[in-house]
């Protein structure tokens, strides 16, 4: 096969929605107001770099594009094609990755078709339609909510949820099949989508192509046994043609074995199958559990001495089970991933697309962002229904950085039109794509039919608000698991989230988003207590949250020229619809008085209260032995807001990620109270069993008192059990605390049993200390040290904002030391790093 690339040098412009795809002459004999543009391209690209449109994300002038949906967007391309290439092939492809969304695609002058989804490609050969030497590619696109009218979703209009929020949502949305959010969401503003998302190609074939690899493995003792299918489309109407393959398992550069396998290609599609095996294998584990050992596939077919490749395709030996077993014997399941026969605590967060104009997300941004998440201890990674399925790069960086990848199918809070024929047509073939693209990455661990729908069809679609029918039942129930049998049967299926049992989001069995008994509850003493977390019975959480500001620096950015000002439009827009004067509740009861706080001090609090918020309900989650995983909401943000998210917009670490780090540490002691005893749990997720000598029992925050014993704790590997438990004892509980301390702080932090609001401790102004440990290159290592109890205890870099510390916002007990790096400093700044405690404010 030979790849022409046709990324490059296309040409926009805007017509009147009523241009339709009759008009195409009309269009291109008009050479005014062509913009230049390369894909990928959301339309509001090259509006933004020609000036015509502001940042949308800046200020509000995402109010300032609206007209954007009101217009139809041409896209041209002249490309010229050798003659020889032509001449050879038999098939000439021609592949767009992602329209988006409605689109109508011309070839010089002949169209080609109409295509409606941005989650799968359109793909055509168009040999007949190629001439050697100069062609003009030409599609037609609209955002898709023009196409359907109040009538179209008159009998859905009650369950369509993110309706009315400062002029988001839509509810043509669910007529469309392409990233719902860009309609506007809690977090995000309405900027609806036009463009061409993803890679354009031709692709020129003469004999036959290798269509796809699929890799299955299983484990024998100590060898890996890996199947691999490939499927081969031969070209020829009625005859065979005699095809060779070649397939190489390889470990890095190092082939482990060759298969090789002759057969009569048949007429269009072949299935051909060869066995390998890979002895005393290495298994693929996720962060924390182990290595993430990849393999690689490579396939070659001979046909009449035409050699074609396939890219070469990663693969990770492990297998991979949802544990739904009854719970001691009783009425309640547990909800578990199981890899290689272990079962996983999954740690981590929903992910949603890291930009409301999500065509310019480049690789460095998600080796950013998922590095971040591999940095703060996650093992898992839910992608949530109302985004879209991520670029290659988004699996392969979580294959080798150990996240699993949740994924959902692109359905969210509302129900969907299946009973139209042409709409469950359209989302068999995204689903059958996507399955077929993913299914070889290790890191995908669960399939899942949608966001919150069944849960709804339980408890909010009912009385004057139910649906004449299950709208979108049918893809979940039906069409889905069909699906991921054909494409992917290693790979579990889960219908919804949340899901299981008699209601969708129970307690019993299967997932839970836990929001209406806590951040959601109508009663604010309960949305802004952490200890609510405690009384969670679910066997899964995999949504739930509470909101903190970005830092100053963002807050800047996305005010663009003006101030920044807590009263102001700009604020209220890029603040989260759901905040609810939550954030200034919160800091009212755990710190200060939050209407004398200036700005900083303002943000500092409420950074703080969204750690404690989130580190406590991720160990409260933690500790119960019958749940099996925390995936909060959410980990990024689309523009900048105050909002769910621990990495901000613009991929800086808000105060929060600090805490959530910690929680998600391997090994983790969490005290709670039970009994008057103060009841130890430990934690470890690791495979190596943890022996550690611990100091524990009560000392006061100035530390003149001391009650304390040493003892010796032993963590199984993959566990979480009681670990210690003494008595809480008659100490004055807003003095002092109750605590274990690790002797060997290197494994394990200091973990203490939270008594009071840190408004009611006594506490006094630390005497911090700061001193060099080593240094190499921009890292610098020190060690940071206080005389009584320090809350909260972090870095000021003065002018240098980017610096990155391995933690920050830490307390330390009286007399205590911790070892801190710090990345991205140069010795000319380090002389400017102070370190501060939280009370300095």
């Amino acid at each position: 096969m030979k790849r022409q690339s046709l990324n490059e040098a296309w040409r926009v412009k805007a017509c009147e929605l009523h241009v339709g795809a009759d008009e195409l002459e009309r269009v291109l004999l008009d050479n005014d107001g062509w913009l230049a543009a390369d894909l990928p391209c959301d339309v509001r690209m090259p509006l933004i770099r020609e000036g015509i449109i502001e940042e949308p994300l800046t200020a509000n002038h995402c109010f300032d594009s609206v007209w954007v949906e009101r217009k139809s967007w041409w896209f041209r391309k002249s490309f010229r094609v050798d003659e020889a290439d032509l001449a050879n092939a038999c098939v000439a492809e021609l592949v767009l990755e992602s329209l988006d969304c409605e689109a109508d695609l011309f070839l010089n002058g002949r169209r080609l078709g109409h295509h409606r989804s941005a989650f799968y490609p359109f793909s055509r050969d168009v040999k007949a339609w190629l001439r050697a030497g100069d062609n003009e590619l030409v599609v037609r696109l609209t955002t898709g909510s023009e196409l359907h009218s109040e009538a179209d979703v008159a009998k859905l209009k009650n369950t369509i949820g993110m309706e009315g929020f400062n002029g988001r949502g839509d509810a043509g949305r669910i007529m469309l099949r392409k990233p719902q959010y860009v309609f506007g969401w809690d977090w995000g503003p309405r900027l609806a989508s036009c463009g061409i998302m993803g890679d354009a190609t031709l692709r020129f074939h003469r004999l036959a192509a290798i269509r796809s690899v699929a890799v299955d493995t299983r484990v024998e003792g100590s060898d890996g046994c890996v199947a691999v299918t490939v499927e081969a489309d031969q070209f020829h109407s009625y005859a065979t043609r005699e095809a060779r393959f070649e397939i190489g398992l390889y470990d890095g550069e190092t082939l482990i074995e060759t298969m090789i396998a002759e057969a009569p290609l048949a007429s269009g599609l072949n299935y051909i199958r060869l066995d390998g095996r890979i002895t005393q294998v290495k298994l693929w584990w996720p962060s924390g559990m182990g290595e993430q050992q990849l393999y690689a596939v490579r396939v070659a077919m001979i046909v009449e001495d035409e050699r074609a490749e396939h890219p070469p395709v990663a693969f990770g030996v492990r297998t991979i089970r949802l544990n739904q077993e009854r719970i001691d014997g009783g009425a309640e399941r547990r909800f578990a991933i199981e890899i290689n026969g272990v079962a996983l605590y999954g740690k981590g967060a929903n992910w949603i697309p890291p930009d409301s104009i999500y065509a310019r997300v480049d690789v460095a941004a998600y080796e950013k962002l998922l590095g971040e998440a591999a940095q703060a201890n996650f093992n898992l990674i839910r992608v949530w229904g109302g985004g879209r399925y991520e670029p290659d790069c988004f699996y392969e960086l979580c294959d080798r950085m150990g996240l699993l990848v949740w994924q959902n199918f692109m359905f969210a809070c509302a129900a969907y039109p299946d009973r139209l024929a042409w709409f469950r047509s359209e989302v068999e073939r995204e689903m059958d794509y996507q399955t077929r693209r993913l299914r070889n990455h290790a890191s995908l661990a669960l399939w899942c039919g949608s966001n919150e729908n069944h849960w709804a069809f339980d408890e909010w679609w009912t009385g004057e608000k139910q649906a004449e029918y299950f709208g979108g039942a049918y893809c979940y129930n039906y069409i889905a698991p069909a699906v991921v049998r054909r494409n992917c049967p290693h790979i579990p299926y889960w219908n919804s989230s949340p899901y299981g049992g008699a209601h969708p989001n129970g307690s019993e069995a299967g997932d839970r988003h836990h929001w209406f008994e806590c951040t959601m509850n109508e009663e604010m003493g309960k949305r802004i207590a952490p200890e609510e977390y405690d009384q969670l019975s679910g066997k899964f959480i995999s949504e739930y949250g509470y909101i903190g500001p970005p830092g100053l620096a963002s807050i800047r950015q996305y005010f663009g020229p003006h101030e920044p000002d807590r009263t102001s439009a700009i604020w209220d827009n890029h603040t989260n619809v759901h905040e609810k004067k939550t954030v200034p509740a919160g800091i009212a009861k755990h710190y200060a008085d939050p209407k004398k706080l200036d700005l900083e001090g303002y943000l500092h609090y409420a950074g703080l209260t969204q750690g404690l918020m989130l580190q406590y309900s991720l160990e409260a989650i933690r500790r119960k032995e019958d749940c099996s995983g925390s995936l909060f909401w959410m980990y990024n943000d689309c523009w900048g807001e105050v909002g769910w998210s621990i990495v901000d917009y613009y991929r800086r670490r808000k105060i929060a990620y600090y805490f959530v780090k910690r929680a998600f540490a391997p090994v983790r002691f969490i005290l709670r109270e039970a009994g008057g005893e103060v009841e130890v749990t430990g934690c470890n997720d690791t495979a190596a069993e943890v022996e550690l000598r611990v100091e524990y029992g009560y000392q006061s925050f100035d530390g003149t008192v001391k009650n304390a014993d040493t003892a010796v704790v032993v963590l199984k590997p993959f566990s979480r059990c009681e670990a210690l438990r003494f008595p809480k004892g008659a100490f004055d509980h807003p003095a002092g605390v109750r605590y274990v301390l690790p002797l060997s702080t290197e494994i394990a932090d200091p973990a203490w049993l939270r008594t009071n609001t840190y408004r009611e401790m006594r506490l006094t102004m630390p005497k911090l200390k700061l001193a060099p440990v080593s240094t190499e290159g921009k890292q610098w290592t020190v060690e940071v040290s206080t005389d009584v109890f320090a809350h909260a205890v972090h870095f000021d870099f003065g002018l240098v904002n980017e610096a990155v510390p391995s933690d920050n916002y830490f307390d330390l007990l009286p007399g205590q030391r911790k070892i801190v790096t710090i990345d991205g400093l140069d010795p000319l700044s380090r002389a400017h790093v102070s370190v501060r405690s939280g009370l300095e404010r």
